[in-house]
């Protein structure tokens, strides 16, 4: 059975193996520190490219405010290229979008919004809005049944009840005029049952409708 080291043997074995791995331990050091500056660095060029985004974001809104579309949809595009995933940019997609609607590019604007709709979904500044947006350039294009269901993962992004309540509606609209019947029925359905819901009113109205449409003889 061996015997416990006394201190000063454990303070010997210590320095012996330091002596042995003072290299490893030396660079060991030298990884922790420079680990350590790369991430302040990174922080600190992430920071410094957002200010840059809302520098060029504002800059990019000139030729929107004095009417020139052309320009600004250049302008908003080439921002969106240099300073893409910061949260300028997609704002800025929101007013592209917006403006290629405006031209009647309503496939364009759609496509630069669905292109990062997850990434903007997720986040608080955007979730509603991006969907939104999508589901009006949809509306445009004539396609109902889509832009219902860009409205409901507008009303599922919500943060309030009423907003919520308000984007379900209108997804409803766009199934009926879509002639998705059903869908429209189950959603204003369940508008209609919360007594206290914004478009509760609404809801039953839009289901009374439903069912003298539905009592109609046919031909």
């Amino acid at each position: 059975m061996s015997l416990p080291l006394s201190t000063s043997e454990t303070s010997e074995n210590l320095m012996d193996w330091f002596q042995l791995h003072s290299k490893k331990v030396g660079w060991g050091a030298a990884i922790v520190v420079i680990l350590a500056a790369g991430g302040w660095f990174y922080v600190q060029s992430q920071e410094l490219r957002a200010e840059r985004a809302e520098k060029a974001y504002f800059e990019a809104q000139r030729s929107l405010m004095a009417g020139n579309l052309p320009l600004a949809e250049s302008d908003l595009k080439k921002m969106i290229e240099r300073y893409d995933g910061t949260k300028p940019a997609m704002g800025a997609r929101l007013v592209l979008a917006q403006v290629l609607y405006d031209q009647g590019k309503y496939q364009e604007g759609v496509d630069i919004l669905t292109a990062k709709a997850r990434d903007m979904g997720r986040s608080r500044e955007f979730g509603s809005s991006v969907h939104l947006v999508i589901a009006g350039g949809l509306e445009q294009l004539q396609k109902h049944a889509e832009a219902g269901t860009a409205y409901e993962a507008a009303a599922k992004a919500a943060r309030f009840d009423p907003d919520r309540e308000r984007y379900e509606a209108l997804a409803a609209r766009a199934y009926l005029i879509g002639a998705d019947t059903a869908k429209a029925r189950e959603l204003w359905t369940k508008l209609g049952a919360d007594s206290k819901g914004t478009v509760a009113g609404e809801a039953r109205v839009r289901l009374g409708e439903l069912d003298a449409t539905a009592q109609q003889p046919a031909g």
